[in-house]
């Protein structure tokens, strides 16, 4: 997983072992992304994640997904918490 979020955007969470990498350093960060795995980019909403799977993609990588909706549609099926 692969967050590409600003990190101003992190406050409402994120996902647990997710790589983050704001979208704009993508491009000279691409070593810290491994090739031999899955790849999986999400955003806040989705729109900034297909950009970089697009990079992935075009860069070499095999298998590279994008979450659609983004972190916010990934928090709305997480289990929430009862207390």
């Amino acid at each position: 997983m692969i967050d590409v979020r600003n990190g101003g955007e992190l406050a409402p969470g994120t996902i647990e072992g997710a790589l983050h990498i704001p979208l704009a350093e993508l491009p000279r960060r691409l070593v810290e992304v491994p090739r031999q795995r899955p790849a999986v980019t999400y955003c806040a909403s989705g729109y900034r994640s297909s950009g970089a799977a697009a990079i992935l993609r075009k860069e070499g990588w095999a298998d590279v997904s994008d979450l659609l909706g983004g972190y916010a549609a990934w928090a709305s099926l997480a289990p929430q918490s009862v207390g």
